[in-house]
């Protein structure tokens, strides 16, 4: 009997061929890569821009309820006890975001939803706020009205809001805490205007420390008075350490911002 003819063998692919397709698919992922990051980076920051418009217009429902904004922190030169994220029963707790003030005017979630671009994730002054700060003089209190001290209790009456459309109410904020050695990101719940308050009026020779955070590709979201949300660029520094951080303002080098009037 003859032995059936051997089966030729399937064609296969030559070592140069393997490494062209090795280096196509390399160069497409290479190509893929910034698309896709880019993507991921303007989905979060949509997502935190939407978070950012829902507690302004949380904040809209409170001042419709009790005549005026929220305060930033009604007890600051007392207990320190609450926030406009929270409250707590000793200076050393966490806050406890579902007694916020704020939190019945919150909908279905009932809390805060943080920035996913937010990274510092170590424990903080200002815990809960979820990467948000509040503008603590001209919307959250009653500073050019009354005074830093006695001004805490409660926030602005909308009606006082002379340019709501180019006042701030919210931002992207963090903290740069130098306390240790190096540096840390904390959360930190006040945004802070470029001068301090004083006899109801900025002192241009007090500058404050920034905690506006540029974290969404060099840009933080505003959210402002009359409720529209925005994403802007730092156009103000402070020192070379929150520059590597991405902290610092945005706007002319003033308080126009963040003043109520």
């Amino acid at each position: 009997m003859e032995s059936p003819p051997r089966a030729r063998g399937a064609p296969g692919f030559s070592l140069i061929e393997l490494l062209v397709i090795t280096a196509i698919v390399g160069l497409l992922v290479a190509l893929l890569t910034p698309a896709l990051t880019r993507a991921r980076a303007q989905s979060m920051q949509a997502y935190c821009g939407n978070n950012l418009r829902q507690l302004a217009l949380a904040n809209h429902r409170y001042a419709a309820d009790h005549g005026h904004y929220v305060a930033a922190a009604p007890d600051i030169w007392a207990q320190n006890a609450t926030r406009w994220h929270g409250a707590r029963t000793t200076y050393n707790e966490p806050f406890d975001i579902a007694a916020s003030p704020l939190a019945p005017y919150f909908g279905e979630a009932g809390w805060i939803k943080e920035c996913p671009a937010f990274r510092a994730r170590e424990p903080g002054f200002e815990s809960g706020c979820g990467g948000y700060g509040y503008n603590v003089r001209g919307v959250g209190s009653q500073a050019y009205l009354v005074g830093g001290y006695l001004g805490a209790e409660r926030g602005m009456p909308a009606a006082m809001i002379a340019q709501p459309s180019m006042t701030v109410m919210f931002t992207d904020a963090a903290f740069l805490d130098l306390s240790r050695r190096g540096s840390r990101l904390i959360e930190y719940s006040f945004a802070e205007a470029p001068f301090h308050v004083a006899d109801n009026q900025p002192v241009e020779t007090h500058r404050a420390v920034p905690s506006i955070h540029f974290r969404h590709e060099g840009k933080a979201n505003v959210a402002w008075v009359d409720g529209h949300v925005s994403s802007e660029s730092r156009s103000v520094s402070y020192g070379p350490r929150h520059d590597a951080a991405a902290i610092g303002w945005f706007g002319p080098d003033n308080n126009s911002f963040f003043d109520p009037f």
